[in-house]
């Protein structure tokens, strides 16, 4: 005989979400996901001005300097991969943006003390190193978001609770 209770814990597995994630709390707030968004934004854009900059001053020449073509290239794909890592929330992805950032404010920097620097690098370098510096920290507690997360227990279910045990019959 098959019991049907429905306060019986049922045998049967849960089943994953299409996603692949087994937990709704596996999401983070959207406090930390948008710094993370954002750097990803600003990395994708820069690569793309990269190869703008780069590209556009070999239509109106008739030699291209392939190693000046190369290095413009490797800039630009140096910064889409960047993207890609920051929006997979890599923390040493994260870390290296960051680091990039330091050096790139020295480079700027050293432009301005030698009189060679403008407004728009400062600008530039100044909105790069806000976005990058949130964006790591946000990276950083996305992880530890995740961890606390995955250490609470599930909640019990009422199946669970030794009131709703099923019932052994002792006089047999």
């Amino acid at each position: 005989m098959e019991d049907n209770s429905p306060y019986q814990a049922s045998s049967v597995a849960p089943v994953a979400p299409p996603s692949g994630r087994l937990d709704w709390r596996d999401e983070a707030p959207r406090e930390i996901t948008s710094p993370i968004k954002h750097m990803a934004i600003l990395l994708a854009v820069a690569g793309v001005l990269a190869l703008i900059a780069s590209v556009v001053p070999f239509f109106g020449s008739r030699s291209l300097e392939p190693m000046l073509m190369a290095l413009a290239l490797g800039l630009t794909s140096i910064y889409l991969l960047l993207a890609y890592g920051v929006y997979k929330r890599s923390r040493v992805v994260a870390s290296v943006v960051l680091a990039f950032w330091c050096l790139s404010a020295l480079g700027t920097l050293l432009k301005i003390v030698g009189g060679q620097g403008g407004l728009t690098g400062i600008g530039f370098t100044v909105i790069f190193g806000f976005v990058s510096i949130r964006g790591t920290l946000a990276t950083f507690r996305y992880h530890r978001h995740l961890a606390n997360v995955r250490i609470r227990p599930a909640r019990t279910r009422l199946s669970d609770d030794p009131a709703f045990a099923p019932k052994i019959d002792t006089a047999l």
